[in-house]
């Protein structure tokens, strides 16, 4: 008799085995794939990294990828592309193309003659959520074959991000924004129900802890994979430890689906969770782990919570990071960073506002150092705070 559960496979990577192949297999994850058909893959490669520094967790691995394009090609698929929008910060010089760069895309790209599109750039079809106008890359909106090839991995703001948060990716730079200003997850919720999902791949070679950036990443060598995103979520989710049921835009999207959270209603192919799952961690008050870490005393900075988009949260992480570093160890008094929305304490001596929203939502604040940009500069936040604090 035939089950009509959901399939997800769960797979144990294995270097001289075809572990791909039979976790697409398991979930019978190509039969909607018709000979001809144009197939774009989204992987996750949120930013660039130094030279010095591998990409090995952070993002979608190219070993992995390049496991994927062969089996796309006999099964006689039409052009493959790879698509993503990464981080823009002009004054580091990260963009989708030094992601894919760094990724080792780009290489594979070149190899196997393949397309790459950078969403960022567009064209997009504008949507309205609640009112309000958000644009996204025609590109994964108009293929035959969707393929959505995230990483395992936690988010400080979001818990997990996996399939449907990857998907931010295919936002314009000023739609991501957007969602940070208005409800990250709600608006994280309408791309899943708006961008048709073929495939979901969650590339588990490594699990990366207090994401969605960073190096606290673990060996799992694990495949998960499945039809439909959702369900291929909860498994991602539930192997870090993370119950489905507290990621709130799953929980939006399967309560706008009438869908089920409880992983009994999956059929789980391969690998039983139990026996391959990692408690991960996902809060991540970074701000307070680099005061903590150098020793900083008499300064105070909240966390901003889902009102902090990525690019802040790179540029404002390396400059505090370089200034606590050259004064680790000092005493300050009365000092605050706001950061997004926050609103400065009324005790506080001297007031750093860092970045446009935090400028905005301290107006009363006369003589607050405003270090303004969206994102605001590393290189300001440095000399702002060497400047007033030397």
């Amino acid at each position: 008799m035939e089950s009509d559960k959901i399939i997800v496979a769960l797979v144990r990577y294995k270097t001289d085995s075809g572990s791909l192949h039979k976790a697409l297999d398991l979930c019978e994850g190509l039969d909607g794939l018709k000979k001809g058909d144009r197939v774009l893959i989204k992987p996750n490669l949120v930013i660039s990294g130094p030279p010095s520094q591998k990409p090995t967790g952070m993002v979608t691995s190219a070993t992995l990828m390049e496991k994927l394009i062969p089996i796309l090609k006999e099964h006689g698929c039409g052009e493959i592309s790879i698509g993503e929008g990464s981080i823009i910060i002009k004054e580091l010089g990260t963009s989708t193309r030094s992601a894919m760069d760094w990724s080792g895309m780009s290489k594979l790209a070149e190899r196997y003659s393949i397309k790459t599109i950078d969403f960022n750039r567009g064209p997009f079809k504008e949507f309205k959520v609640d009112g309000i106008k958000i644009r996204v890359a025609r590109a994964p909106l108009e293929t035959d074959f969707l393929i959505n090839f995230p990483v395992l991995k936690t988010h400080a703001q979001t818990k997990v991000t996996l399939g449907t948060k990857n998907l931010k990716g295919c936002l314009s730079p000023a739609s991501k924004k957007t969602f940070h200003k208005e409800h990250l997850e709600e608006f994280i919720s309408f791309l899943g129900s708006k961008i048709n999902v073929d495939l979901t791949i969650i590339d588990g070679l490594y699990g990366l802890q207090k994401g969605p950036m960073g190096k606290d990443i673990h060996p799992m060598n694990l495949i998960i994979a499945g039809k439909d995103m959702i369900s291929v979520d909860m498994v991602g989710s539930a192997v870090m430890g993370i119950d489905p049921n507290e990621v709130k835009h799953l929980r939006i999207l399967t309560d706008h689906r009438g869908q089920s959270l409880d992983l009994s209603d999956l059929e789980i192919r391969g690998e039983k969770i139990a026996n391959v799952a990692k408690k991960f961690i996902w809060q991540y008050p970074w701000c307070e782990e680099l005061i903590d870490k150098y020793r900083i005393q008499g300064i105070r900075c909240d966390d901003p919570g889902n009102y902090f988009c990525s690019g802040c949260t790179v540029t404002v992480f390396s400059g505090l990071n370089r200034f606590f570093r050259e004064n680790q160890g000092r005493c300050f008094k009365g000092i605050e960073i706001c950061l997004g929305r926050n609103n400065a304490h009324s005790d506080s001596k001297k007031v750093f506002l860092a970045g446009k929203c935090s400028v905005i939502a301290n107006p009363e604040l006369r003589d607050s150092i405003k270090i303004k940009g969206c994102p605001v500069s590393t290189r300001k936040i440095y000399q702002e705070l060497c400047k007033h604090l030397s």
